[in-house]
């Protein structure tokens, strides 16, 4: 079985991993040139703060989608399509909590946590359409 990328000892490499590593630079660059954009209407840290946890989120989401994908081929019909609600289920409840938390507070910008889980994607469609595979 092919191992996911935090369980990557050098010898087995994820067949996602390189996908991954693109979501993860152009999300990246993506969120950058959107709260560079935001800074027309001025300089806020909680635009800032919720920008970057909306990145770091989206990357973290994508990789336990990964892990989830990877082992999902290696169960029967069934387990798998469990085990991807169960994946999806844990993502959007994360998603919803984190958002409601950024809303109801103040703290941290919540469209700044929003706007970059849009970008994978993107990047997907762009992939797609510049002809990249893996």
């Amino acid at each position: 079985m092919k191992k996911f990328l935090a369980h990557d000892t050098g010898k087995e490499r994820s067949v996602i991993a390189p996908l991954l590593g693109r979501i993860y630079l152009w999300g990246g660059v993506l969120t950058a040139v959107c709260f560079c954009i935001t800074l027309i209407w001025g300089f806020d840290v909680r635009q800032l703060f919720g920008f970057g946890i909306g990145y770091g989120f989206m990357c973290l989401q994508f990789r336990y989608f990964g892990y989830c994908c990877e082992n999902a081929v290696t169960m029967d019909r069934k387990g798998a399509v469990r085990s991807m609600r169960v994946c999806y289920a844990v993502r959007m409840a994360a998603m919803v909590i984190l958002s409601c938390g950024a809303a109801y507070t103040g703290f941290v910008n919540f469209t700044g946590i929003l706007i970059p889980q849009l970008f994978p994607k993107i990047i997907l469609t762009a992939d797609h359409f510049i002809g990249r595979k893996g």
